[in-house]
């Protein structure tokens, strides 16, 4: 048999689990796990509390304080493939190797300064000039690097998965004592628009809302102190970081996910939501649109009384159609984790030359 071809793959993105880079390296980490391609031998790159973590049928590499301080940014042991799970690496291989690159967003490019955006630019364009195949998670993303940036590759789309348990706890989470909610779930971030959210429950006296996520961000006490300044500590519900049991009761019991995001590579939430045959009420900006299709309803306008108009229309179209909780249900099967990673082995088939 011939000799393996040995792939880094960098899933460094594991030190911040709670993200959704980090949800993505674990999903990807777990399925490249259960590989038994007799043609490659996997190494995964990753933080030292996840070194053995996927099992022995992978190999670990995790970056030493005194490697990090020699090789800053790169590793020296040689592969013959490396794939980058995404565009904010502090590695890289020597030019001899391949680079697989991913690129998820270009989200800074409508929220940084123009210091900073130049400057993200110029390392993006880098690494694009060095890649052998330039992969984006939505054709949005793709537009926006051809729009943008420059790139020497190809570029080709892969989705994301959706890696979420359908198996519901009975006891709700400690923080609701109730079924009637809607749920907006997301890291803290301007782009996730919650303000929207909390002028809306103003002026929506009869709903509740849980936004789930880590909020301990400049966003997020931005948040935390226009609820306490409208009064609606009781109503608008921030737990935080929430467990991956507690996500899903959630999903299973909300009675819409709203999604005002105006900036999105692809909006995993939307997909999960519909994994439940949830109605998603959504922006209908940036990647969203591509992800929810026909199947999500959108808001019309950020103003408080028509993104309360935009929920009961469609909450009131979702009863009298029964049955797209099904249609929404199957649709949402179609990002899989398992179908997400054969297509990454069909692509480094094709650039190892294996056939």
């Amino acid at each position: 048999m011939a000799t393996k071809k040995h792939i880094l793959v960098d899933l460094l993105r594991l030190k911040y689990i709670n993200t959704g880079l980090g949800q993505v390296c674990l999903a990807y980490g777990a399925e490249l796990s259960k590989i038994r391609n007799p043609h490659f031998q996997f190494t995964f790159l990753v933080p030292h509390n996840f070194a053995g973590y996927f099992g022995d049928h992978v190999n670990y590499i995790v970056p030493a304080p005194i490697k990090h301080f020699l090789f800053p940014r790169r590793l020296s042991k040689p592969f013959d493939l490396w794939h980058a799970v995404h565009q904010d690496i502090h590695y890289y291989p020597y030019k001899h190797i391949p680079l697989v690159f991913t690129v998820h967003d270009l989200n800074f490019i409508r929220e940084k300064t123009r210091i900073k955006i130049r400057l993200r630019k110029n390392k993006l364009n880098f690494f694009l000039q060095r890649a052998a195949q330039t992969i984006a998670i939505s054709n949005y993303t793709k537009q926006d690097i051809e729009i943008n940036l420059s790139t020497k590759s190809p570029i080709e789309v892969i989705y994301n998965g959706v890696n979420l348990a359908t198996e519901v706890k009975e006891e709700p989470p400690a923080f609701i004592d109730t079924n009637h909610f809607l749920l907006a779930i997301g890291v803290f971030k301007p782009n996730k628009n919650y303000q929207s959210l909390v002028r809306l429950m103003n002026e929506y006296p009869e709903k509740r809302l849980i936004i789930a996520g880590a909020h301990n961000t400049a966003y997020g006490k931005t948040i935390s102190e226009m609820i306490r300044k409208k009064g609606l500590q009781d109503r608008v519900i921030t737990p935080g970081i929430i467990s991956e049991a507690d996500k899903v009761w959630l999903y299973a019991h909300c009675e819409a996910l709203l999604f005002p995001s105006t900036n999105e590579g692809m909006g995993l939430p939307i997909i999960e939501a519909m994994r439940f045959g949830k109605p998603v009420i959504a922006a209908r900006q940036s990647s969203i649109p591509e992800f929810g299709r026909e199947y999500a309803y959108y808001f019309s306008s950020f103003e408080p009384a028509a993104m309360r108009q935009s929920i009961e229309e469609s909450l009131t179209d979702y009863r009298r159609h029964p049955e797209r909780m099904e249609e929404i249900k199957r649709y949402s099967e179609q990002f899989s984790w398992k179908k997400h990673t054969q297509q990454y082995i069909q692509l480094f088939e094709r650039l190892l030359g294996i056939s």
